[in-house]
Order: structure tokens, then sequence, then C-alpha cells
């Protein structure tokens, strides 16, 4: 089944001779990362940021989403917790 697969792939060698993949570390560099957004422990939404923000900076789009003005529904956050490229919680 997969020399078949293969040859419709459009590949003319056998699968039994073909080269393995060469391993390129410049494809296991993320450029976003998708934080998960907690208040008071509690997942609510997700956002995708550049993976180079620094952690205040992250903060600063959270804060600036208009799902974070809905969650938080005019209170203001006691502390912003954010671990760099995993999570954000916000604690009110």
């Amino acid at each position: 089944i997969a020399e078949e697969i293969w040859n419709k792939l459009g590949n003319a060698n056998s699968v039994t001779i073909a080269e393995f993949p060469k391993f390129k570390e410049s494809y296991l560099v993320e450029d976003q990362i998708n934080y998960p957004v907690s208040f008071n422990g509690k997942m609510r939404f997700k956002i995708l940021l550049d993976a180079k923000l620094t952690k205040d900076e992250v903060e600063d789009e959270v804060m600036k989403h208009e799902k974070t003005d809905h969650y938080l529904d005019g209170k203001s956050p006691k502390k912003v917790i954010v671990v760099p490229k995993r999570i954000v919680n916000i604690v009110m």
C-alpha cells in the first residue's frame, strides 16, 4: 500500500530506496505562541501572539484584548501572572 501511495504522490523511485528526511532545526522554531488566558485559574480564551514578545508586552496585549474587558467586567485585576511561552493568569 505504501508503495502505491508513494507512486501516486509522483515519485518514480521505490519508497524503500528513498532518502530519509533530513533534520532542519529551522522547522522547529515557533514564530507564534497560542497563550491560554485564565481568570482566577479558569481558562477563558486563547490569544495568538508573537513568540519574541517580553512578559510585559504579552501582558499589555492580553489586557488590550476585547475578551479581557468582557471577563473583567469593569473591575481591575489584582495581579497578572505571565509564564513566558506558556500561560497568562489574571487574578481578580
